[in-house]
């Protein structure tokens, strides 16, 4: 019994101190290259270079609940979430890419400066992986501020996500 009393304690302070706050908004953001422009599918919003963040999502994937292994799968979620279905043009292709773009709160316990400003780096190796139907995915992450109960250093928290394919395998 005095086992069982400990560890509900245990678990009551674990609980109450993994709690998030998803409050900080973060409102601009910058392409690092300036040949790449994502445009929404629906032509809603166009972003290339510096830009002001056209919407808000709430996708909320940090790799404690979805490690990156995950995250290509994990689109449909954040479009339930508020993420938008976009077009990719990439420099060197005819083409654009399809893609599902997450730009998400930052956690108010959130350090560096990811919880301040976006900053969208599509490397060439995932735009080449983005073939034959295949989701390659991007995302800049942020650490927490350890509060000293528990160590939270290792947790990355998403900023934004983008996954990509040359197929519109997001519907």
């Amino acid at each position: 019994m005095r086992s069982l009393i400990l560890s509900s304690f245990l678990m009551l302070i674990i609980a109450g101190c993994s709690v998030t706050t998803y409050n900080r908004s973060i409102s601009q953001g910058k392409i690092e290259n300036p040949d790449i422009v994502i445009t929404a599918q629906d032509k809603s919003f166009t972003i290339k270079n510096e830009f002001s963040s056209p919407f808000q999502s709430s996708t909320r994937y940090n790799s404690l609940e979805m490690p990156d292994r995950d995250l290509p799968k994990a689109y449909r979620q954040a479009l339930y979430h508020g993420a938008k279905h976009v077009r990719i043009k990439v420099p060197n292709r005819d083409q654009e890419l399809f893609g599902v773009l997450a730009l998400d709160k930052a956690d108010d316990e959130g350090v560096g400066p990811s919880t301040q400003s976006y900053k969208i780096i599509v490397p060439q190796p995932y735009i080449d992986a983005a073939k034959n139907g295949k989701i390659s995915v991007v995302y800049e992450y942020y650490k927490l501020k350890n509060d000293g109960l528990i160590d939270v250093g290792k947790i990355k928290e998403r900023s934004w996500i983008l996954w990509l394919s040359d197929q519109d395998v997001f519907r």
